[in-house]
């Protein structure tokens, strides 16, 4: 097999899969029973529910009454935990790496883990509480599970000034553990509640804007394994006593934090509260119940490149051996920047993405940055990109990424809504663009996201009216209008999307060849700045190929509930209208069981196919409910789907439902399939990816 050139134009790109289901997953024939549906009720909702790798055990949060839920069959029934006393749980996390251990903290020092799923407690203390600055209060080691750093939060009350309420004046500090935790929940135990079994990391009193190992990714492996990176405020001199920059300021006793110094928009993660592997899926209370904010990938995207960092305040540092010793990095030429410092401004953000160390660094006397990459730890270079005339390089997003290559977008415009996308070279050293006219949300969101479950696809919405945003008078601002275009070779080369020759009624929606490819009748997608789905946006890792998506056909992209719900069983080459209307979507039981709800309106049933999208039934509720989510386990295998909403009649009026859908059941057979050595056969599709009829052999950009 041949592997084409990672910035060759696509002359047409194939891949050859077998879709590998475990022998109960994939159904023999069409015909199946309904799913079983079990109904839940909360008075006060959950805020965040968490999968745990074996997907039929479940917790939940309820942090109005500080409480924690649990289900050990998938979600259908609920109880709240023992061991953790009511009213105390503020935080839920997964251990990333461990597939049994959680942890909950609270707004104080004392902490509960659970090595059992959730069966049993013990309780630990921290010798400070968990931060609330915003940066993860938990780091995890991706080779030693045991390894964990805590970063805590020390208050005082602020002196001086003048404020009409009491403040406190807080900044965070770091800590870590190698034995996960065991000697803080025996000296817990035996009555020690001072935290005195998770030591101190740089240093008591030692300020920090965020600490990482640098084996935060299976991927980055050139470091020794006790390699950890922080971001260190630097003391501010004796001129500069009264200053407090770095440090946050907040009410007392109100849990509101005042605003923060203003800071710019320097370098932005992939989605506004983008969680990492094992932080579950959040839930936020709306007028409508609960509309989400985001879920934890397996797969790390767009590494939060820190945004409450104050200029010239900030130092990258270094330790192999826990910080008995420590190095400044410095961003020049040459190993550890041996040619001089570039970080005038000082590191505004530090990250690692898979096999990559990425750190912006800001001028001393402009709004600009520059990113700095590292493949070792110890050799940094400055990553060069062609960017258009007139461009400053102040604000980036990093995409999500490969071994072999770095996505990042930068901003273009004055609005903050377009950007340039551009790919690197294996190294991250130097950029080709990839894709000009990126939407971008002003929080920095990007629209540019991966088909998961093939490697090398990417969907992305352009602006299309770019030269014209931010025209017009005050009352009459220009409107984004988006288009989608899609690429089979990682970025190299684009095109528009290939519209339905059908709608769902089998009208012909007439789009010709030139309208696909100019983009004037093409089918365009919601994706990550505008759509209402959970977690992943195209795809599931398990489900080759099979993408569900809200968009609408024409010459641009409609508003979400103008749109409809199509789907493409063949990564984004062809599509088909499967439902009038914009729908939340789920792609259970490695693609297997296609799942539907409403989204615009409330609804007293949901939709579902067991034949990949060909014929559609409907799972009767108990009442109306306003869906706000469908849920799954996060590698999509599980044949149980969770309806999340508020029910909108009857005795549990206003309540949040939580109903599980059960497939479990639904097929009359099993696949005929040795996991071992597949081979096409009945149960057995083979799949193949063309991205047109030209016969090139180029697979996916590799």
């Amino acid at each position: 097999m041949r592997h084409g050139s990672s910035f060759g134009r696509l002359l047409g790109s194939s891949l050859l899969l077998l879709l590998l289901s475990a022998v109960n997953l994939a159904p023999v024939n069409a015909d199946g029973d309904a799913p079983a549906l079990h109904h839940s009720y909360f008075k006060e909702p959950l805020s965040k529910l968490l999968f745990f790798k074996n997907p039929s055990t479940l917790l939940g949060i309820n942090k109005s009454r500080g409480r924690i839920f649990r289900s050990s069959d998938s979600g259908a029934h609920w109880d709240v935990v023992s061991g953790i006393p009511s009213g105390k749980a503020a935080r839920l996390y997964a251990h990333p790496h461990e597939p049994r251990i959680a942890y909950v903290l609270s707004d104080s020092s004392e902490h509960w883990i659970t090595h059992d799923e959730g069966k049993s407690w013990e309780a630990f203390s921290s010798p400070l509480p968990a931060t609330s600055s915003g940066v993860r209060p938990l780091e995890f080691h991706a080779e030693r599970s045991g390894w964990i750093l805590f970063i805590g939060e020390k208050c005082v009350e602020e002196s001086g000034g003048w404020s009409p309420f009491p403040r406190q004046v807080c900044h965070d500090e770091a800590f870590y553990v190698k034995d996960g935790f065991a000697k803080a929940t025996r000296d817990h135990k035996a009555g020690d509640h001072t935290g005195s079994g998770i030591a101190p990391l740089l240093g008591e009193g030692k300020a920090v804007a965020k600490c990482m190992w640098a084996r935060h990714t299976k991927e980055f492996e050139t470091m020794a394994e006790e390699a950890i990176f922080c971001l260190g405020i630097v003391p501010a001199s004796a001129s500069e006593s009264t200053d407090t920059s770095g440090l946050r300021a907040r009410l007392l006793p109100a849990e509101q934090p005042l605003p923060r110094v203003h800071r710019r928009n320097l370098v932005y993660p992939r989605a506004t509260s983008e969680t990492h592997p094992g932080d579950g899926i959040q839930l936020a209370s709306a007028a409508e119940g609960l509309s989400l904010a985001s879920r934890g990938l397996k797969d790390a995207v767009a590494e939060i490149l820190g945004s409450q960092i104050t200029r010239n305040k900030v130092q990258l540092l270094v330790s192999e051996d826990f910080f008995a010793t420590k190095r400044i990095v410095h961003f020049g030429s040459g190993n550890d920047g041996a040619g001089g410092d570039r970080a005038g401004g000082g590191v505004v953000a530090f990250s690692v993405v898979k096999s990559y160390l990425l750190a912006a660094i800001s001028h001393a006397d402009s709004n600009e940055m520059d990113l700095f990459i590292s493949v070792d730890g110890h050799t940094w270079a400055e990553s060069h990109l062609p960017l258009p005339p007139g461009t400053e390089e102040d604000a980036y997003t990093i995409l999500e990424s490969t071994q072999h290559s770095v996505l990042v977008d930068i901003v273009t415009s004055s609005t903050r809504a377009v950007g340039s996308l551009f790919r690197s070279n294996s190294n991250g050293t130097y950029y080709t663009q990839s894709l000009e006219h990126t939407h971008r949300s002003k929080n920095g969101l990007v629209d540019v996201e991966r088909v998961h479950g093939v490697e090398g696809v990417i969907i992305a919405n352009q602006v299309s009216n770019w030269d014209q945003i931010g025209k017009g008078s005050i009352f009459h601002r220009e409107r984004v209008e988006l288009r989608s275009r899609i690429s089979f070779n990682d970025g190299a080369y684009w095109r528009y999307l290939r519209a339905p020759d059908k709608d769902i009624d089998g009208k012909a929606l007439g789009c010709s060849a030139d309208g696909w490819h100019t983009g004037q009748c093409a089918l365009h997608l919601h994706s990550v700045t505008s759509t209402r789905a959970p977690g992943r946006i195209f795809g599931s890792p398990s489900s080759a190929g099979v993408v569900l998506a809200v968009g609408s056909v024409g010459s641009k992209l409609l508003g979400w509930r103008e749109c409809d719900t199509f789907l493409s069983r063949d990564a984004g080459v062809s599509w088909s209208m499967v439902h009038r209307d914009a729908h939340h979507v789920q792609i259970a039981d490695s693609g297997s069981i296609l799942v539907l709800a409403n989204d615009e309106a409330p609804t007293d049933s949901i939709a579902y196919s067991l034949d990949s999208g060909r014929t559609w039934a409907k799972a009767s509720l108990s009442s109306k409910m306003r869906v706000s989510a469908l849920f799954l386990d996060d590698d999509g295998l599980s044949p149980v789907v969770l309806a999340v909403g508020t029910v909108r009649e009857g005795d549990h009026n206003h309540e949040q439902s939580i109903v599980s859908l059960d497939f479990s059941h639904s097929y009359k057979a099993k696949c005929a399939l040795d996991p071992n050595d597949p081979k096409p056969g009945k149960d057995v599709e083979e799949f193949a990816l063309r991205a047109d009829d030209k016969g090139d052999d180029c697979v996916m950009g590799h």
